[in-house]
């Protein structure tokens, strides 16, 4: 009987043990969905109207993952562009790089989700509770697993190439980009950012650079991995590769790491 509670108990702690070696932030398996979408992006986009919008229709779009936090430039949020254009997916979790690769599809059911704007991007979340945002992250578990799908892995998207200033346009915001010979024509600092050290807060990287007349400022967070390496110096010719944001007036990238700047 002895021998037998052995057994019994060794095999327990063994399966307690495995159980333990999964973290939170490990992927489950999952089989890939295969759901056709009703709506394309741009069409999801447009059905915003004067501000806060839920989706009321039964929509369904569906695009390829264009954005990575691994480096931490990207915070609680990915990008999915289709052939129409790009789209802000507000989730309220890190680490969305285990779970929604680039050039993964995902599926995205946007019934009750809210459209949702902040100077001028256009993105997708949940009801916000605070007036100031027009929207807030999908944060539970059974909320992201019933309107956010992952769909077939794939290569990673080819971004569009930005030879002249007049590609600069507002239906290619939330997309893959990447500028052409631009030239670095002003930054507030040395580094892409400021880190956060004791009594120093982290600071925005802001790095002009220009096409023709044109000007796209690459904003770079404090706490991306790559905040504290040396920037281009001024008048640097280099192409830069990135999401093409926008806030008010002023066009922005932001880059998922180091490898998306090719100094000339």
């Amino acid at each position: 009987m002895k021998k037998i509670y052995n057994i019994i108990l060794i095999a327990a702690l063994t399966l307690f043990s495995a159980s333990c070696t999964k973290t939170f932030d490990e992927p489950d398996e999952f089989v890939p969905v295969n759901m056709e979408p009703t709506h394309t992006i741009a069409q999801l986009k447009a059905m915003r109207i004067g501000g806060s919008t839920e989706v009321l229709e039964n929509v369904i779009v569906s695009g390829k993952v264009v954005s990575s936090d691994a480096e931490g430039n990207f915070y609680r949020t990915f990008f999915i562009q289709d052939e129409t254009g790009g789209i802000e997916i507000k989730i309220g979790k890190t680490n969305l790089q285990s779970y929604y690769k680039e050039g993964q599809t995902i599926v995205v059911k946007a019934r009750h989700l809210t459209l949702g704007s902040y100077g001028g991007m256009v993105s997708l979340g949940e009801r916000s509770l605070e007036s100031k945002y027009e929207n807030g992250y999908i944060d539970t578990d059974l909320r992201i697993n019933e309107t956010i799908f992952r769909g077939s892995l794939g290569p990673k998207v080819t971004p569009l190439e930005i030879t002249d200033q007049s590609q600069i346009t507002d239906s290619r915001l939330g997309t893959l980009v990447t500028l052409k010979n631009a030239k670095l024509i002003k930054r507030n600092m040395a580094t892409w950012a400021q880190k956060a050290s004791g009594t120093v807060e982290a600071v925005y990287g802001e790095h002009t650079f220009q096409i023709g007349t044109k000007s796209v400022l690459v904003r770079t967070s404090g706490y991306a991995k790559f905040a504290s390496e040396p920037a281009p110096s001024l008048n640097t010719i280099a192409d830069v590769t990135g999401i093409l944001t926008k806030y008010n007036t002023t066009y922005q990238l932001v880059l998922n790491s180091l490898d998306g700047v090719v100094v000339k």
